[in-house]
């Protein structure tokens, strides 16, 4: 990239990496709609279903959904990784940009 309107040199495009902080609420909106509509399929099966299958569909039910919950905490680290990622390329740019400037200095 170029010098922006502030005169900030940038090395390092990191659009991507701010389109996806910006959706990181949408994200975790999208994923609490997924689990509350698998919790509610899940009671209104398992109140109208009885016996050995429903037994077994709810005991599988309970495990999908305890893999749902790690989903979510996989979700969350994947945000603050990213976060901490592009606060890594700023620093980066930052230091590409003084080196484009002046490559002579040490």
């Amino acid at each position: 990239m170029a010098e922006t309107n502030n005169s900030e040199y940038r090395c390092i495009d990191t659009r991507v990496f701010d389109r996806c902080i910006e959706q990181k609420d949408s994200f975790i909106r999208r994923y609490d709609k997924i689990v509350t509509d698998y919790d509610k399929i899940v009671e209104r099966l398992g109140s109208n279903w009885s016996g050995e299958g429903a037994s077994t569909f709810l005991e599988d039910a309970r495990i999908v959904r305890t893999n749902i919950t790690g989903i979510a905490d996989i979700l969350a680290n994947m945000c603050s990784v990213l976060v901490d990622c592009r606060a890594v390329m700023d620093e980066a740019d930052r230091g590409l940009g003084e080196m484009n400037r002046n490559p002579d200095a040490e």
